[in-house]
């Protein structure tokens, strides 16, 4: 660490160099420097515009190898099944530009959906913002059309935890991905994704303020609230 430190201080690259080798050495075996030689060669058969922009040169590929190979390590990406997954989405691509491997990461994880038949994360994004704007207009989240059953336990997860760790958009995305990632798991398991089912009150929870001047429903506190929502809406139309 003190060396690590001092050739940050000293600006010292050749230094840094040298221990960013040391680390590739460590993660970077025989066998997976051979599959990232075949998939870049199958890569170039799809996107061999990049021979001309950032793989001109032996020295661009080698060092764009290393970082795939590092990148893969860090991400969990260890099997041929994993990238045939990803250049199964590669060939589906209109983009002539050569992926950042971060990009083709996220083809083998969203290919291996595919297959097993749930959406990508930026349709589970896309309906999470459709339910935030909709979702009064239905009586129970059950009611709610969901385009996919996975999409109702990880939607009203999610929205759960935003509500209570006030998330960023950027931390929703991330819980978003971290929840499908487990749900992949639960089907890769030989689990089944349970339909839309209400869930019991959380009794625990101290009732809305409304609830608490109104416990009976008399005064329609929810009414007024709902006609006031829908008067909005045609002022937006």
């Amino acid at each position: 660490m003190k060396k690590l430190i001092s050739a940050v201080n000293n600006r010292d690259s050749g230094v840094l160099a040298s221990m960013m080798d040391h680390q590739q050495k460590r993660v970077v075996n025989a066998e997976a420097k051979e599959l990232v030689d075949a998939l870049f060669e199958n890569l170039l058969l799809i996107f061999p515009a990049a021979q001309n922009t950032v793989l001109k040169t032996a020295d661009d590929v080698a060092a764009m190898k290393r970082q795939w190979i590092l990148a893969f390590a860090e991400n969990g990406i260890r099997h041929v099944d994993q990238l045939r997954a990803g250049m199964r989405m590669a060939r589906h691509q209109e983009s002539d530009f050569w992926p950042s491997c971060g990009k083709f990461i996220s083809w083998c994880r969203e290919s291996g959906r595919v297959a097993a038949g749930l959406p990508s994360d930026e349709d589970v994004m896309a309906e999470f913002q459709r339910y935030a704007r909709n979702h009064d207009r239905y009586s129970t989240p059950e009611t709610y059309p969901w385009t996919h059953d996975v999409m109702y336990w990880v939607v009203l997860d999610v929205r759960r935890l935003m509500h209570k760790y006030n998330y960023t958009e950027a931390e929703v995305s991330r819980s978003i991905k971290s929840h499908m990632r487990k749900w992949e798991r639960e089907l890769n398991a030989g689990r089944a994704i349970p339909k839309p089912m209400k869930q019991l009150a959380d009794k625990r929870r101290p009732p809305a303020a409304a609830d608490i001047l109104d416990p009976d429903g008399i005064a329609g506190y929810e009414q007024v609230g709902k006609a006031f929502l829908a008067h909005l809406r045609e002022k937006s139309t």
